[in-house]
């Protein structure tokens, strides 16, 4: 299930209460989130009078608390002192001597609540106009943001939901044929079976036909052992796209040695045709710390992609890996001289089972599996660059 990464999010909305509580002229300035009938501290300023850390937490039902109310009412509560106060003056709060609140409910992007924005003072306080109408704008602004985030949780979901249909059409079309062929195999030897036992039965089984009923089960035997081998072979190509296997342990190298690694692995899928591989890095003594069978496996993927469908009719085919430091991270800029691809399938091109316009081999998964090794193991990015030749993939790798 997707879940929105409020790290980011919490560190603005702390710079954004460190402003609101100087304006507000407070020690504390405070969101809190309520979840599971729980409510936290989700983000707050940084003043040596606040008393409360992100995390601190308590039940929500019965608590007593100032954003209890302001949750349950969903409306503004102000309370400039609550030491005279009866409704307030044995609010949990004042133990922290936070006997002054000013707060209002947030809702989250699909409109359900939140939790609250509110200010808190040691002292009497009654908050102004212009105060309130600060805390209302901020409210606002919180709330385009957590519907923001809401929309990019659906829209994660939708792709998702979207990927996972391909894939169950993708592997029915892969495994339907094979799989129609074992059942049509295990027919005719049943038949030949039935066949044969009533003849036997019938005591006119002669040398031809029984002949004939073993030429048949062997021919059989070969079709379901032809096919359930191809069945085996694609599931474990689905495996591979599947389920992520447990990282190695990664291992330094500096470029040049990266380079030549990847330049001998590389080279020999190359040896029988006249595609040309170069290999090239900057600076050369800049070292990664990567693990290296992982990349080798993706870039043979992107090799292999170039030399089944990138140079019909190209005379001189040639692969260019160029690998660059860039402030903490590896880029390998991986491009080919073929045919390129164009603008309309970019976006499919990493979807299990496309196969492009001309392809009709294959299972189209290898820039899918190419993709979740790069995302998912080695925790980086690839991306398709515009190219006047050819195509231009770009991996971004943390060092």
């Amino acid at each position: 299930m997707y879940q929105p990464d409020y790290n980011e999010l919490v560190q603005s909305w702390n710079k954004t209460l460190e402003v609101l509580a100087m304006f507000a002229k407070v020690p504390v300035a405070l969101i809190m989130k309520v979840e599971d009938n729980v409510i936290s501290v989700f983000s707050k300023n940084d003043h040596l009078e606040n008393p409360y850390n992100i995390g601190d937490c308590e039940s929500l039902d019965g608590s007593g608390l100032y954003c209890e109310h302001v949750i349950k009412t969903q409306k503004l509560l102000s309370i400039s002192n609550a030491l005279v106060d009866e409704n307030w003056k044995d609010n949990p709060d004042i133990k922290l001597n936070m006997i002054s609140y000013l707060g209002l409910p947030i809702s989250a992007g699909d409109a359900t609540p939140f939790g609250t924005i509110c200010i808190l003072d040691n002292k009497p306080h009654s908050y102004s106009e212009p105060v309130i109408k600060l805390l209302e704008t901020i409210k606002h602004s919180f709330e385009a943001q957590l519907k923001l985030l809401h929309q990019q949780k659906q829209a994660f979901e939708q792709l998702q939901f979207e990927e996972l249909a391909t894939l169950i059409r993708g592997i029915a079309h892969e495994l339907n044929t094979p799989l129609g062929n074992c059942i049509t195999a295990v027919d005719v030897a049943n038949l030949s079976i039935t066949n044969t036992h009533q003849s036997l039965e019938n005591k006119s089984l002669g040398q031809k036909a029984l002949y004939k009923a073993l030429e048949t089960m062997a021919n059989t035997n070969e079709l379901l052992t032809r096919n359930l081998t191809t069945c085996a072979h694609k599931i474990r190509i689905l495996q591979d796209l599947l389920y992520t296997k447990a990282q190695s342990s990664k291992s330094p190298f500096s470029l040049k040695q990266l380079a030549d690694t990847l330049t001998n692995h590389l080279t020999q899928p190359l040896k029988d045709t006249n595609a040309k591989l170069e290999v090239s890095y900057s600076p050369s003594k800049s070292e990664c710390e990567i693990e290296i069978d992982l990349l080798k496996q993706v870039l043979f993927i992107l090799l292999q992609n170039s030399m089944e469908h990138a140079f019909l009719g190209v005379e001189k085919p040639r692969i260019k890996i160029d690998m660059q430091d860039y402030n903490g991270i590896l880029k390998i800029h991986y491009t080919d001289n073929g045919i390129g691809i164009e603008d309309d399938q970019i976006n499919a091109i990493f979807t299990p089972f496309y196969k492009g316009k001309n392809n009709h081999t294959g299972m189209g998964l290898g820039l899918s599996i190419a993709k979740k090794i790069v995302t998912q193991q080695l925790q980086g990015n690839i991306s398709v660059i515009d190219s006047n030749e050819g195509v231009h993939f770009l991996l971004s790798l943390p060092k």
